[in-house]
């Protein structure tokens, strides 16, 4: 299969820590289409990897080639279902699957958008020998409540070392239900020079989302119990709480992260003429081969000294004619230089042309209307001086040594024109680690950081993979662990709206994380365990002021959003459980979930979220790969966190009225999923089972999950 420009970060199913690093996973399709992606590699020559920000050494990646699960690429609400959603393309999102949810972010308004928004940690760089275009396009339903997903790509390089592209994506969602639209464009440019001493990647983004809010229907029976009501309707007819308010988001910025090595260059003595590779000693070792995969300037001394030529045994070579050695040369880096500067420029604008006095209870400021913005500027340096790994016996371990510098400025309505306010942020820290060997690596982080005058914020992290051949198969065992003290970003303890107001003091949430991760490629199984404990847990939390009853029946009235902070430490426990099965052309796929948390309420969640796909994978005269399938989305019943259109997050629901659980409603999808030369294209019937005569169908409280819709979708490579 010749190969796609770009794999989208959403699109691959990866595991990454917070550090952009993998961590090893399942991936069932590997051995078969290992030789499928080295054709597509030979013809287009391209080559695709991601940068760590803090190290901005490249780690190479797959290529997407492969067409599995291409169809589940266009929900936002991920390729297994593991977020709620408002139903609508696009529509803001969280996490399920606790393990999935992001830190707390400068601008948390952008968080319930990554399935859209693409920062420079894990996009994926470029070298390719010819110019390379991509067109994806997904769609569903008509032009009065379909879906539209747009993404064209472009990859070129200047020379050999500077690789240039760019990526145009557009979500147009008119959604299944009345006054729920969204329609978000970005334009992404990149580019990188990878050369030996020097390295440097780059991206420019600019990012508008325009979401309309509904408040969610009227009433749930519109869903549950259809027959109470005495007409037929569609889905588009069910009233909702709002008609004229929008949320409207500007993302804007760019990034630079750049390295410059001092070091030396070391010879390796190469054997070309020899026959028999496999009973030579006096050729590349194994380590050798390995080198020659990796990055340039990724090679440490210890590597370089293993590659070297080994003393041939003579009862082995006695028969060989005279070997010829043709040198080459790696670059070793001793010490290097890092840099990586951010620029931001946020805005998000809540607009309402209607009166929101019967849905939000307070009010701060005047005028019926709002049109109301609020301001992020950020400035961003990081600075740090690496000592390599492995230059000698006794450093086996690479050290690297930081500072951060952050200027936020941030900007709201006030009750006098515009309030501003300003926070500078300075964070050092350390690093020890080991990336190179083929058995133990790690990393191990401490930093430090204060805002204003005062020390007090800490991160401690660790992480190691351990990976041993065992009875022919390769298994690896991660392990990771920290502690992170840090204040609640800016927007928990300050906001100011029409509706919404608050100025903390809050104190800082401690998050103590371990966990572990076993993988077998050869039985696809893989096996993960994390438990957390966490000290002033801070969220969004709905709470209803004004309530109305029907006897003793609550039914609604409004409410406030608030920050909330526990007294109390949370415990939570998360096992995740992957394993594929193949029988011939029978393949399937399972991914299993189990949470339990010690406060369903301050931090609910599904006590099972599942995943399973069975499917036919087999080619149509023998050019046309196959897959025909269907798979199902699962969870668990749970009191869900409902939406604010207000502040566009998510918060927890009022324990004392109207709780709510949603789930246990498996939603099912049949797909033809096919691939042809240059061309990835698929048919699905999505969410077949879905009843007009009621059914718990919802993603979020009050928001319904979309009917049954045929979706289809096209990928097409462009060769120059």
């Amino acid at each position: 299969m010749t190969a796609l420009l770009l794999a989208m970060p959403a699109m691959g199913q990866q595991v990454r820590d917070r550090q952009n690093r993998r961590v090893a996973g399942v991936n069932p399709n590997k051995e078969k289409e290992a030789d499928e992606e080295a054709r597509a590699k030979a013809k287009t020559g391209i080559r695709v990897w991601t940068i760590d920000e803090h190290s901005g050494i490249p780690d190479s990646v797959a290529v997407d080639t492969v067409h599995h699960a291409f169809q589940n690429t266009a929900f936002s609400d991920g390729p297994k279902g593991f977020y709620s959603n408002l139903g609508n393309l696009g529509s803001p999102r969280q996490a399920k699957v606790f393990t999935l949810r992001p830190e707390m972010d400068y601008f948390i308004f952008a968080q319930p958008y990554d399935f859209f928004l693409k920062p420079l940690q894990g996009w994926h760089f470029t070298n390719t020998y010819q110019p390379i275009t991509n067109i994806t396009y997904h769609e569903c339903g008509d032009s009065d409540n379909g879906e539209d997903h747009l993404i064209a790509k472009f990859a070129v390089n200047a020379n050999k070392d500077t690789g240039l592209g760019f990526c145009i994506d557009y979500i147009y969602g008119r959604g299944y239900h009345e006054n729920q639209s969204t329609a978000h464009f970005n334009f992404n440019l990149y580019g990188s020079t990878v050369k030996d001493r020097y390295k440097a990647h780059w991206l420019i983004y600019s990012n508008y989302l325009k979401t309309r809010e509904n408040g969610g229907i009227i009433h749930d029976d519109y869903v549950n119990d259809p027959q109470k009501f005495p007409s037929s309707y569609t889905t588009k007819e069910i009233p909702v709480m709002l008609d004229h308010v929008w949320n409207k988001m500007h993302y804007d910025g760019g990034q630079l992260t750049h390295r410059y090595s001092l070091g030396f260059k070391r010879v390796i003595k190469t054997d070309t003429t020899a026959t028999k590779p496999d009973t030579l000693k006096s050729g590349l070792s194994d380590t050798a081969a390995h080198l020659q995969a990796r990055p340039a300037g990724a090679l440490s001394a210890r590597d370089i000294d293993a590659a070297l030529p080994i003393d041939a045994d003579k009862s082995q070579t006695s028969n060989l004619k005279p070997q010829t050695q043709q040198d080459s040369t790696v670059f070793v880096p001793v010490t290097s230089f890092i840099h990586t500067a951010k620029l931001g420029f946020n805005t998000r604008k809540f607009l309402a042309n209607e009166n929101l006095g019967n849905y939000y209870a307070d009010i701060y400021m005047p005028n019926d209307s709002i049109d109301e913005d609020t301001k992020n500027t950020l400035i961003s340096n990081y600075l740090a001086v690496e000592l390599s790994e492995g230059l000698n016996k006794y450093l086996s371990a690479g050290i690297r040594i930081f500072g951060i510098y952050d200027y936020n400025n941030y900007s709201m309505p006030g009750l006098e024109g515009r309030d501003r306010f300003s926070e500078h942020r300075l964070t050092v820290g350390a690093q020890i680690f080991r990336e190179q060997s083929h058995l133990l690596n790690y990393q191990i982080t401490a930093q430090t950081s204060k805002e204003g005058s005062s020390w007090g914020d800490y991160e401690l992290r660790a992480q190691a993979r351990l990976t041993v051949p065992l009875f022919g198969d390769s298994v690896s065992l991660a392990l990771r662990a920290y502690s992170v003290n840090r204040k609640p970003t800016f927007f928990y303890r300050h906001f100011q709206s029409k509706h919404l107001w608050w100025d903390n003091d809050l104190d800082k949430q401690l998050t103590n994380r371990i966990g572990a991760t076993l993988v077998s490629h050869k039985l696809n199984l893989r096996l993960s365990a994390d438990a957390y404990n966490i000290t002033h847990y801070t969220y969004f939390a709905n709470q209803w002021v004004n309530t109305s009853y029907n006897g003793d029946q609550f039914t609604g009235g409004t409410f406030t959003t608030r920050v909330a902070q526990t007294a109390k430490s949370i415990n939570l426990l998360v096992l995740s459980l992957d394993k594929d099965f193949r029988f011939g052309i029978f393949n399937w796929e399972n991914s299993l979930i189990y949470q339990t948390t010690s406060d369903k309420y301050i931090l609910p969640l599904p006590a099972l979220t599942a995943y399973s796909n069975l499917y036919l994978k087999f080619r149509i005269a023998h050019v046309l790969n196959t897959e025909f399938g269907i798979d199902m989305r699962y969870f668990t019943k749970y009191y869900a966190p409902s939406y604010s259109p207000a502040i566009g997050q998510f918060a927890t629901q009022d324990t004392s009225e109207g709780l709510i659980k949603v789930g246990n409603h498996p939603v099912l999808s049949a797909y033809l999923n096919f691939h042809l030369k240059h061309t990835r294209f698929y048919i699905m019937a999505s969410h077949f089972n879905y009843s007009k005569e009621g059914g718990t169908t919802f993603g979020a409280p009050h928001y319904p999950i979309n009917p049954f819709n045929l979706r289809l979708g096209l990928s097409w490579n462009f060769f120059n």
